[in-house]
């Protein structure tokens, strides 16, 4: 049992091995160290030290580390800039051994021109250094050069926001995108706060009241997503939005207010009603078509317009409908006419269309089937027939002469009989 612990704790070492070489190999080669305080420090880096500018020279203080370097490291201070720098033309760069702690203990001092004026300066701090084994080390670390007291900046302080997108829908949670950028050359935006505002009260912030931004460098950019909810109550129509932006430039307090319009729309509910339309009609004769159009929304909905597609009947037959206010019907109707040699089953659709007022687009398709019957023949009289022809009157009457002349020879005979038979009766 021990030799398979053995063997698990072994598996699990080797697994581990190339995790802790991966962590060293992403550590820099130098660091300061932010606790550390020289001589002639006032505070530790971690507590915001900041140097020394006296008789126009800067004196920098740098408590540096490294693991691996070996001998001296040269520690040089670059200007981002060299069109901006407040610094005179000089070597920027300093040579320091390591003490007994193995701390670097680097100090700077550097000219600076005796008119130059307030701003936050882009800087790199370049450490460079060997190895026991003579392999180059090099760590650049970001540095910003406070200088307050110099002549004041000129540059106007403020931000530029560009990119400026919404999606507010009524009654649904939406955002406000943006690119917020400090245009400064010289001057760093720090701690800066947004507040954004409706005055109608119909668009809110969802979250937060109040935006807390990371700091902005010279020429710094960050994207804004700035969390709303559009109240049910909203209206369907553009929203002028105050934008309030408070912020520190050269340790004094500064504001700025903008305003926006953006739209506020809703999704659009077109609804139908039943399609009434004969399923079939006689080759020649019309057919019409009737759809209840209903808008269930809080906006108009404009340019409705209804086409029919029935290939081998017409190819596009539209009627416009025109606008539908929101709780409204109105009523699309569309006669066709089939030809009268056609004949057989059409399939086709109807189409229906329509926008708001931003123009944002609505539409729905329904399917449509006719049969169109042929028209029913009559049969016409053939030219080449014996036609009958209707016996004159004269014949009629020859007829009716010729049965009053029987009905008197009736008469005649049955008279003739009882004379006789009274003579008979005579005799005897």
């Amino acid at each position: 049992m021990k030799t398979k612990y053995k063997i698990a704790v072994l598996l699990t070492a080797l697994f581990l091995i190339p995790i802790f070489a991966a962590g060293a190999e992403e550590k820099p080669d130098f660091e300061i160290d932010q606790r550390q305080v020289l001589q002639g420090m006032n505070r530790s880096w971690l507590q915001g030290y900041e140097p020394r500018i006296a008789n126009n020279t800067l004196s920098l203080a740098l408590p540096i580390r490294s693991n691996r370097a070996e001998g001296q490291i040269q520690t040089e201070l670059i200007p981002g800039d060299e069109t901006l720098s407040p610094f005179k033309p000089q070597s920027m760069a300093v040579k320091t051994s390591k003490n007994e702690s193995g701390l670097y203990a680097v100090r700077m001092n550097l000219e600076l021109y005796p008119d130059r004026k307030n701003g936050d300066y882009a800087c790199t701090l370049r450490i460079t250094g060997q190895t026991k084994d003579g392999v180059s080390l090099r760590t650049d670390i970001p540095y910003i050069l406070r200088i307050r007291d110099g002549a004041p900046s000129t540059e106007t302080m403020r931000m530029e926001i560009a990119g400026l997108q919404s999606d507010f829908k009524v009654g649904e949670n939406g955002e406000i995108r943006f690119t917020l950028k400090n245009p400064c050359r010289t001057v760093a935006f720090e701690t800066p706060i947004l507040h954004i505002t409706d005055p109608t009260g119909e668009i809110i912030p969802r979250d937060v009241d109040v935006k807390y931004l990371p700091d902005l460098t010279p020429g710094e950019s960050h994207e804004v997503r700035f969390p709303v909810t559009v109240l049910n109550k909203a209206a369907v129509a553009p929203h002028t939005l105050k934008f309030d932006l408070a912020w520190n430039a050269l340790g004094q307090p500064v504001t700025q207010t903008e305003t926006y319009t953006l739209p506020v729309t809703q999704e659009m509910r077109l609804e139908q009603g039943g399609l009434k339309m004969a399923s079939s009609v006689v080759a020649g004769d019309s057919v019409t078509l009737t759809l209840p159009l209903m808008n269930m929304g809080k906006a108009d909905i404009i340019n409705v317009l209804a086409t029919v597609s029935l290939p081998g009947i017409t190819d596009r037959q539209s009627v416009l409908v025109g606008a539908i206010a929101p709780g409204e019907t109105r009523q699309a109707q569309i006669t066709m006419t089939p030809g009268k040699q056609l004949s057989g089953d059409f399939d086709g659709t109807l189409t229906v269309e329509g926008t708001d007022s931003d123009g944002n687009p609505t539409a729905f398709s329904l399917p449509l089937s006719l049969t169109v019957e042929a028209p029913v023949q009559t049969l016409s009289p053939d030219p080449d027939a014996p036609k009958d022809e209707k016996p004159p009157i004269l014949v009629y009457a020859l007829i009716g002469g010729c049965g009053l002349l029987f009905l008197a020879f009736i008469v005649q005979g049955i008279l003739l009989r009882r004379k006789i038979h009274r003579l008979e009766e005579d005799r005897l």
